[in-house]
């Protein structure tokens, strides 16, 4: 008998799990027994059983064994911030703003920064350090406000990018 196909059953060979029928042709045939098909070595010749709702086909030595898919477990949602916690991560944004304007000047960060102001030994550090110390507190002030007028229903609750860009302007003495 000259079979021309032939179908065989796969399995992912990583997991073992049924993924569908497979079909063999003329070019699968043994070259030294005639008629006989290579099977490949992720397949088997039997067809596996119906395969109920909430399980799944796996080969296991040789045959199909049926299992139950598995439940992934799904994380709960994330609860949204509190009130307090956006005031905090607004504050740190702020914090950060003021930080980078000192390392952009050279310091490590804006507590850094500060300490010149009252250094007379070197006048431009000095000078520095006064107008980000000043700048420090004009930023602070502004921040609370906005958020004051936040709190008081006056304005919506501003994004980071949005606090920061109502804050004032550093300047810096000629």
């Amino acid at each position: 008998m000259d079979q021309k196909t032939k179908t065989v059953f796969a399995f992912d060979p990583a997991t073992r799990i049924y993924v569908g029928p497979v079909i063999l042709d003329a070019s699968d045939l043994s070259p030294v027994e005639e008629g006989v098909f290579l099977i490949p070595g992720n397949c088997l010749e039997s067809e596996p059983p119906a395969v109920p709702e909430g399980m799944r086909a796996i080969e296991a030595a040789g045959a199909w064994l049926l299992e139950q898919i598995p439940v992934v477990p799904v994380d709960p949602p994330v609860p949204p911030l509190t009130e307090a916690q956006r005031i905090a991560n607004l504050r740190i944004d702020v914090q950060r703003h003021l930080d980078a304007a000192a390392v952009a000047m050279g310091y490590d960060d804006m507590r850094n920064a500060v300490t010149y102001a009252e250094e007379p030994a070197v006048p431009r550090f000095q000078n520095e350090g006064r107008a980000l110390r000043a700048w420090r507190s004009l930023v602070w002030a502004k921040c609370y406000d906005v958020l004051d007028e936040w709190n008081a229903g006056a304005i919506q609750e501003p994004t980071s990018a949005e606090l920061i860009a109502m804050l004032p302007e550093l300047v810096m003495p000629a």
